[in-house]
């Protein structure tokens, strides 16, 4: 996908724009902080440079310490309190928004699934799809990202 998406909030205060060329890079995350975050089996996600993303409206932020040591700032709307995207001390130009905020997700495609050894028996993962039982390491987590970036 080139171009640009936009996407925001359940209620439509805050909208963001994405403007990058390339596929979107879409992962899934099975981790049970995802599952308690998204109040669902998974955490459907993407990953966006932070100077390709333009948020318009407001946002209300809770900040998380990472097991890692990082700091995970989550920005949600103030009024429908959806949470839209996140940003890590630990990587820094990189965003993370929540691939369901997009307001049309329906041609993503994951490259990957992260913590299935956390997933629920019924998630099936297609054939192709790369798998990590637990977090991969970052760097062969990004040149797989950026590999599926290039095609």
């Amino acid at each position: 996908m080139a171009g640009e998406v936009i996407g925001g909030c359940r209620c439509g205060q805050l909208r963001y724009r994405i403007a990058q060329d390339g596929p979107l890079l879409n992962y899934v995350c099975h981790c049970l902080d995802c599952q308690k975050s998204t109040a669902s089996a998974f955490a459907d996600q993407l990953i966006v440079m932070t100077d390709s993303l333009a948020i318009e409206g407001r946002s209300t932020t809770v900040e998380f310490p990472r097991p890692t040591g990082g700091l995970s700032t989550h920005h949600h709307c103030p009024d429908c309190l959806s949470r839209v995207y996140n940003l890590n001390s630990q990587r820094p130009g990189m965003a993370i928004v929540r691939a369901g905020t997009l307001d049309d997700p329906s041609a993503l495609v994951p490259f990957a699934h992260l913590w299935t050894k956390r997933k629920r028996a019924w998630i099936a993962i297609p054939e192709g799809i790369a798998a990590f039982g637990e977090n991969p390491d970052p760097a062969a987590f990004m040149a797989l990202a950026m590999a599926r970036g290039s095609t």
